[in-house]
């Protein structure tokens, strides 16, 4: 086998339950180095944006977005923004490799099943970004995911979120509209992003989502 990071060929080594057990053996994606590199979240994290920390008191982003709204975003999200999921993303976003969606698709659609949600809406990319790059990286690591695209973008062209300070994050106007509102009213909608930063890409689409009449909103992001 031969690693979509690092191109490495490597060999995977079959347990006793995967030579007799009669189903489809799985085989990895990356190699065991490469997989090392991705940190999965864990201990003490915000109980509101998952955001790892020292404690488990409620961080500084979400004290601010309470100050500003008047519901809380409950948020999970499944890997730290190290080097490597930077690196990763970099590569499958804005190179465009579209086979390195295949690394997450089952973690993401794991996460997915354990979230209480009626409704799963990906977060958009405009247009340019689609004839750009020909796919939104949201919607490529839902593979196999029942989809509402009820949210497009106001604009053709946007300054990349990861091109911007914090400052200039938390003050970027609405990007997103409604173009199927009716779909969501009264269900329990759930958001989601590549990449949580300081919420506020997913707390524009939030007040969207409760102003078409959903019952609740959550989050769901594969780095944080």
């Amino acid at each position: 086998m031969q690693c979509l990071l690092c191109n490495r060929h490597f060999n995977k080594r079959l347990t006793i339950k995967e030579l007799l057990w009669p189903q489809p053996i799985e085989w990895p994606l990356i190699c065991e180095h490469c997989r090392s590199g991705f940190t999965a979240i864990q201990g003490s994290t915000c109980p509101i944006c998952c955001a790892p920390q020292a404690t488990a008191m409620v961080c500084r982003e979400c004290r601010y977005w309470q100050k500003r709204y008047p519901w809380k975003l409950r948020h999970t999200a499944l890997y730290r923004y190290n080097e490597a999921m930077k690196d990763y993303m970099h590569r499958y976003k804005f190179n465009g490799d579209y086979r390195l969606r295949m690394i997450f698709t089952a973690a993401m659609t794991a996460a997915v099943a354990t979230q209480s949600a009626d409704v799963v809406v990906p977060i958009p990319v405009t247009e340019e970004t689609m004839q750009k790059r020909g796919f939104n990286q949201v919607v490529g690591l839902l593979t196999g995911i029942n989809l509402c695209h009820c949210l497009g973008t106001r604009v053709q062209h946007k300054l990349a979120q990861s091109s911007k300070n914090r400052h200039e994050r938390l003050q970027t106007p609405q990007p997103f509209k409604l173009v199927e509102p009716a779909h969501l009213g009264g269900q329990r909608v759930l958001l989601v992003d590549d990449v949580y930063t300081t919420g506020r890409t997913i707390y524009h689409a939030a007040q969207l989502a409760y102003d078409a009449g959903a019952a609740s909103v959550t989050s769901l992001s594969l780095a944080r």
